[in-house]
């Protein structure tokens, strides 16, 4: 049975940062080349789940969901409840590359801007001598790009399969084409591949650890402030439920 906090109906996992590193290598491991899917989600992904039905209950069927954001950790508080640990996007990924390397994992990065995934890639073979990134795509397919990177992922059959396309696009995506995919697991990566490559630089430790990240993306990225709108009405949504549930997800992992 897994451990979760439920946010406005979306299942979250907690735990830490390397109890989601083990079970994201136990799922590689038992997968038979069945995508199972991951998930991490924010404010933003719960506020959209609200108005988008199909977003909603496709959240409800990953193989984990790692809490992304301090807004998330603030609607455990509000249930009176607590997450063990907050893993940004970033974390996790750094933490699977980590488990990776070591367990001679491969990955597939496809996502971002055209030459990010690339730069991303190039930059953590510094970090991860010995990673195995089989390959790399930018995010703009359509069509018969589309079905040409499909057929390249199943060609070189990486354990990982990295998306980052932003949300709920890179989630419907992954679940749209689970069943043709020939990884083990597949995992929404949002802007991680950005920062990677350095083209967003993220806030100084102190500021990370202090949890107001958000206000220093919000002075580097002044147009954040229409998507952050959403705050003040995720936090009286969370007031306003009553139905709060106790946080065992009737759901087994899928493995």
């Amino acid at each position: 049975m897994r451990n979760t906090i439920s946010i406005l109906g979306v299942p979250i996992d907690n735990i830490t940062k390397e109890e989601a590193g083990k079970i994201t290598l136990q799922l590689v491991k038992n997968s038979n080349k069945s995508c199972k899917m991951i998930f991490a989600p924010n404010t933003e992904f719960v506020m959209k789940a609200q108005k988008d039905k199909e977003f909603f209950d496709l959240l409800k069927l990953s193989s984990l969901s790692t809490p992304d954001s301090v807004g998330i950790m603030l609607g455990a508080k509000l249930q009176g409840k607590k997450f063990v640990e907050r893993i940004p996007g970033q974390a996790y990924f750094r933490e699977i590359l980590r488990v990776g390397e070591k367990e001679n994992l491969t990955f597939y990065l496809l996502g971002g801007m055209p030459g990010i995934a690339e730069k991303a890639k190039e930059n953590l073979k510094k970090i991860y001598p010995n990673i195995k990134i089989i390959g790399v795509h930018d995010g703009y397919i359509e069509g018969e790009e589309e079905k040409k990177v499909i057929e390249e992922i199943n060609t070189l059959k990486p354990n990982v399969l990295f998306v980052a396309m932003g949300a709920p696009k890179q989630e419907k995506w992954i679940y749209k084409h689970k069943e043709e995919l020939k990884v083990d697991v597949a995992a929404g990566q949002g802007g991680t591949f950005d920062y990677e490559a350095g083209r967003i630089k993220r806030a100084p430790k102190f500021i990370q650890k202090m949890g107001i990240e958000w206000i220093w993306r919000l002075i580097r990225q002044p147009k954040r402030i229409i998507r952050m709108s959403v705050l003040p009405v995720y936090v009286i949504k969370l007031l306003l439920k009553k139905d709060i549930t106790k946080g065992k997800f009737d759901v087994e992992r899928e493995t």
